[in-house]
């Protein structure tokens, strides 16, 4: 079976397509390459039309979303064995991978570094420190990023909480009041359940905090107080080898921010926490 091209998929349903969705669908073609570094907010305000229509002209090309679209897009015009990493060539040799992968995360964390707004980060850290419950909401990779957050804040005494199934993730968002933190972590910052655990949140009065990319985002734009982390340039924005580090610096900068402003509290919980786990160790 051939398959189809994003671009051939575009120019044969062109007349089939509603107002918004040629708008989208000109733009696209017009600017080929610069769309798929884009999130779903820049390219539905680069086309002038809503989040809501990016994804319905997405589903009528016969994506299942706008990621799905963009991975099949890239998939246009990149080589097979650029997929992974478009910095790594299927010739290099071991060296040469680790050379570039290091590179590549050393990067990303000093570029997050250069934006990370520090007001925001002390805004969270205040959050987070009055909190009588924080919920980390994730999938994938970003849910990991959650889990390792949850286990270092429990180290320092704070009454963390995350959840792998994604209904008891929608359900704890639900019982969240004011007073309490929703902690939303997805790079694309475009991933509709952490959107919506992050929005039934807000319904409650409790205050969100949105881990996304650089950029406008739908997560970003609903959540409270954004955290933005830059990774390598990837057309495969969403399997970035370096999101993880850079997410987890960002976190790890927010914990030992937060068991500074109260030390011995934070201290007298690590000593707590290490008792309590030392029977599982030699």
């Amino acid at each position: 079976m051939v398959e189809i091209s994003c671009v051939d998929k575009i120019h044969g349903k062109m007349n089939r397509l509603t107002k918004s969705e040629r708008k989208i669908a000109q733009y696209v073609l017009a600017n080929y390459e610069k769309v798929l570094n884009c999130n779903i907010t820049e390219l539905a305000e680069n086309a002038k039309v809503s989040d809501a229509s990016v994804v319905r002209f997405c589903k009528t090309m016969g994506y299942k979303g706008y990621q799905d679209f963009k991975v099949n897009a890239a998939m246009d015009v990149l080589p097979k064995d650029r997929h992974f990493n478009p910095s790594l060539d299927k010739n290099d040799d071991t060296e040469t991978i680790c050379k570039k992968i290091f590179s590549s995360e050393i990067s990303a964390m000093n570029r997050t570094l250069s934006i990370l707004e520090m007001d925001q980060m002390e805004k969270a850290a205040e959050a987070l420190r009055n909190a009588g419950k924080i919920v980390f909401f994730g999938t994938g990779g970003s849910l990991l990023v959650g889990k390792d957050a949850q286990h270092k804040f429990m180290k320092i005494g704070f009454c963390a909480f995350v959840y792998e199934d994604v209904d008891m993730q929608m359900m704890a968002a639900s019982l969240l009041e004011e007073g309490d933190v929703a902690f939303g972590i997805s790079h694309s910052g475009s991933n509709c359940h952490v959107l919506n655990c992050i929005k039934a949140a807000a319904e409650n009065g409790a205050t969100t905090i949105g881990l996304v990319s650089q950029g406008k985002t739908p997560i970003s734009k609903q959540a409270d107080i954004s955290l933005y982390a830059a990774t390598e340039k990837t057309m495969f924005q969403s399997e970035s080898v370096s999101t993880r580090i850079v997410q987890l610096a960002i976190l790890d900068s927010l914990l030992s921010i937060l068991a500074f402003k109260d030390y011995e509290a934070s201290y007298e919980a690590i000593q707590e926490t290490r008792k309590a786990t030392s029977n599982n160790k030699y």
